[in-house]
Parts: C-alpha cells; sequence; structure tokens
C-alpha cells in the first residue's frame, strides 16, 4: 500500500523533466516562458528531492560512496541510466556554452519579468538532470519495493549493500550478482 505513495511523486518527476525538456527546446528558439513556469520548474526540485534523498539514504545504507549510484540506479532500466548520464554530461556542456555565452553577450538586469531565453536555457539543462534521477531513484523504489530498499540478513537484520559478512554473527554472506 505504502508502495503507491511512489506514484503520484513518479508522475511528478516524469512531468517536470517533461516540462524543463520542453522550456530547453522552446529556449534554443529564444522563446520566453514566464516567470510562474520559471519558478515551478526551479523551485518545483525542492518537493521531489526531500523523498528522493531520504529514499536513496535508505538504498545506500552500508554502501561505499563509489558504489552509491550502482546501488541507486539498480532498479530502474537500463535507457533510464543512459538519459542520466547524457542529461548529466549535456548540463556540464550547457553550463560551459551558457557561461560564455553570458559573458560575450550579458542578459539585461531585470527585476521582474520573463528570464531571457539565454538564462532559461542554462537553468533547465539542470533540471532536466534533477528530475530525470529524482525519477530514476523514485522508480528503483517503487520496482524493489519500500521494505526492501534496505539489505537484510535472513534473520531480519539490516545488513549493508558492501557488507560480506552479517554483523551480528559474523558468518558468510551469499553474495548476489552485481544489482546494475
Amino acid at each position: 500500500m505504502t508502495q503507491l505513495l511512489l506514484l503520484p511523486l513518479i508522475v511528478y518527476a516524469a512531468c517536470g523533466l517533461a516540462f524543463s525538456l520542453v522550456a530547453h527546446i522552446l529556449s534554443t528558439f529564444g522563446v520566453k516562458l514566464g516567470m510562474p513556469v520559471f519558478v515551478a520548474l526551479h523551485v518545483g526540485i525542492f518537493p521531489l528531492w526531500i523523498p528522493v534523498v531520504l529514499l536513496s539514504m535508505k538504498m545506500s545504507g552500508g554502501v561505499n560512496r563509489r558504489d552509491f549510484w550502482k546501488v541507486a540506479l539498480s532498479g530502474c532500466p537500463a535507457w533510464m541510466k543512459y538519459l542520466i548520464y547524457g542529461f548529466f554530461i549535456y548540463a556540464i556542456v550547457n553550463f560551459a556554452i551558457f557561461a560564455v555565452l553570458a559573458s560575450l553577450h550579458p542578459p539585461p538586469k531585470q527585476v521582474q519579468g520573463a528570464p531571457p531565453a539565454l538564462v532559461l536555457h542554462g537553468f533547465s539543462g539542470h533540471w532536466m538532470v534533477f528530475y530525470a534521477t529524482g525519477l530514476a531513484i523514485l522508480v528503483t523504489a517503487y520496482r524493489r519495493g519500500l521494505s526492501n530498499l534496505q539489505r537484510r540478513c535472513p534473520s531480519g537484520h539490516n545488513v549493508g549493500w558492501g557488507d560480506r559478512f552479517y554483523p551480528i554473527c559474523g558468518s558468510s554472506l551469499v553474495v548476489p550478482a552485481d544489482p546494475a
């Protein structure tokens, strides 16, 4: 039942990703969006990421930092992982281009009104990464089930994903196949 609570969050993340992608494409053609849309996409990341961070903390219990993404994305489809990697690389390149263009042709200072298309383009590249990553982590949590986010021994004790022995009794764990 509690797993059904993830469905609205998944829809929220998917809509945020779709809207940020549309905003990014429109800004490429110089189309300005209103300030409410800009603020909604920008601030909308935070309500999404509060549950995403809590879920990823539960998933990553006992995991080395270098293995975090392997565990956090272990339940989402492979295409979703590649989408995140692509958006991440694109966001870095897009930000570099934005920084160069903004230094050559600074956008006019505005107190109110819609931000220039260049500013929208710069921000929307990052929005896509955050919404896509949130979506993938939520899909992982949904597919695993909320009760299976943390690995457990047969006695029901929490066992870290990187553990090779039960922390209580010290007996060896049967190591499952790589979650990726």
